[in-house]
């Protein structure tokens, strides 16, 4: 994770400072053929037409502490407060209902653009009441903290939190009910009480509102993914032809190479890879497909693999100058007649693959590889304290070519907020036009086979 050591500072428009926290380890578990607890059907099956499967994963996280650097239950860090900036974002351009509709959200929650959280919080869990305004609260919990009601002729009228109440609602942030767990005795992974393990983004519990950036997607069960089997044509295993029972995905424009479903499930690979191919994948925690071509062999444990990687350009913008990073085939991830901003080479667009009826403009969240490894140079001049270091921030596949198995898989991407200016909103009307903040990196998949992978 990133912590911003100068929050108030960047909220004057100065360049925000970052420290680097951690890393901290999980263990990850990834289930394809649970079982439906009511149904007791498997959600994996083969399709009728006899090469494909459809399958739904659950993924399952735990903490490795030994690996671990630090404790995160105990480690805090500033970061920008993302359901705030997501629902300044909703109300942007409210028109005359704006000022009551920016006071209801400045006063239900922390009410900052920036807040101090346990890495365990921000990651699963922590109290903010604002994600929770539009859920029903249960009966005897009346009005959630903070909640201000907009009739009421005793409404305070204050917008200014003092150093109290900074400090205060620093504090509440650390309050959450843990979500992952240290592998302590075994269970099936396949057949669990899923119901009651399973966490939803935001969720009033004792009456409190608790929210984590990835709250919802540990045991969760994932939208459903069809893909070739291989078993009627060996050179087609892997291929995805469908995400949530859609050719398309549904977040770019309609009808565009963009939109269009194709690709690897990074799972699994075909056989008889050649140096000379280019590697399709779609990634859906990206929204995207991402191409990648050969670099070099490797070896791991005696055996040779083929490493691809993405070319300079996989993120490139269709309207940069450098022939090294212009991407024309990038033009449609681009939605700016919609109100999107479309970002410089390096940084990926998430908003509009993160909209839901209740968020038509969706959340203000940017992807690039980590500490901005081979973004436009823009993107690190505007913070302090990044450094990319391909060794340790480039996205790779080692793949055994013979069989198409992969030895070493390493995605690596960085979540960022977009933070931008609003002088109609006292606390936002400061900052730079728009900032691009990284706020946690993270690395998926394995750098080296186990001794019985590769045998």
């Amino acid at each position: 994770g990133f912590h911003v050591t100068n929050p108030e500072a960047v909220m004057r428009g100065e360049k925000p400072v970052l420290e680097e926290v951690g890393p901290f380890v999980y263990k990850a578990v990834t289930v394809k053929d649970s079982v439906d607890q009511d149904t007791r059907k498997e959600h994996l099956e083969y399709n009728e037409d006899g090469e494909t499967l459809t399958y739904r994963p659950r993924k399952f996280y735990f903490l490795d502490r030994e690996q671990s650097s630090g404790d995160p239950d105990t480690t805090f860090i500033t970061v920008p407060n993302v359901p705030l900036l997501t629902g300044f974002r909703k109300i942007r351009d409210a028109g005359w209902s704006k000022g009551t509709k920016v006071d209801v959200v400045k006063k239900t929650g922390l009410g900052t653009p920036f807040i101090n959280v346990s890495f365990t919080g921000l990651l699963w869990g922590y109290h903010d009441e604002l994600p929770c305004l539009s859920l029903a609260r249960p009966d005897g919990c009346g009005l959630a903290e903070g909640e201000v009601d907009i009739f009421a002729e005793d409404a305070d009228d204050d917008d200014e939190w003092g150093d109290d109440d900074w400090k205060r609602k620093k504090r509440e942030t650390g309050r959450y009910k843990r979500d992952t767990e240290e592998e302590d005795e075994p269970v099936d992974l396949r057949d669990a009480d899923f119901a009651s393990m399973f966490r939803p983004k935001a969720e009033i519990v004792d009456c409190k509102c608790q929210w984590g950036l990835f709250r919802d997607r540990n045991v969760t069960l994932r939208k459903p993914l069809k893909i070739h089997h291989g078993m009627a044509d060996l050179s087609k295993k892997g291929l995805v032809e469908e995400f949530d029972s859609s050719p398309s995905m549904n977040w770019w424009k309609p009808g565009s190479e963009c939109d269009k479903l194709g690709g690897q499930d990074t799972s699994t690979l075909p056989p008889g890879w050649e140096r000379t191919q280019a590697m399709d994948m779609f990634i859906s925690l990206m929204c995207r497909r991402i191409k990648l071509a050969y670099e070099k062999d490797t070896e791991h444990l005696g055996l040779t693999s083929y490493r691809f990687i993405p070319p300079p350009n996989a993120m490139g913008s269709h309207t940069d100058p450098d022939p090294a990073k212009h991407n024309p085939d990038n033009s449609c991830f681009c939605l700016k007649e919609e109100g999107f901003s479309c970002f410089k080479s390096g940084v990926f667009n998430m908003e509009p693959c993160k909209r839901t009826p209740d968020l038509p403009l969706g959340a203000p969240i940017a992807l690039s590889y980590p500490h901005f490894y081979e973004a436009d140079q823009s993107f690190l001049d505007a913070v302090e304290g990044l450094k990319p270091v391909k060794e340790d921030h480039q996205f790779y596949v080692d793949v055994l070519p013979e069989f198409g198995f992969p030895l070493a898989i390493r995605p690596r991407f960085q979540l960022n907020a977009i933070i931008r200016k609003d002088e109609d909103i006292d606390i936002m009307s400061n900052f730079v036009d728009e900032l691009v903040l990284p706020f946690l990196w993270a690395q998926d998949g394995f750098s080296e086979p186990s001794e019985e992978m590769a045998s």
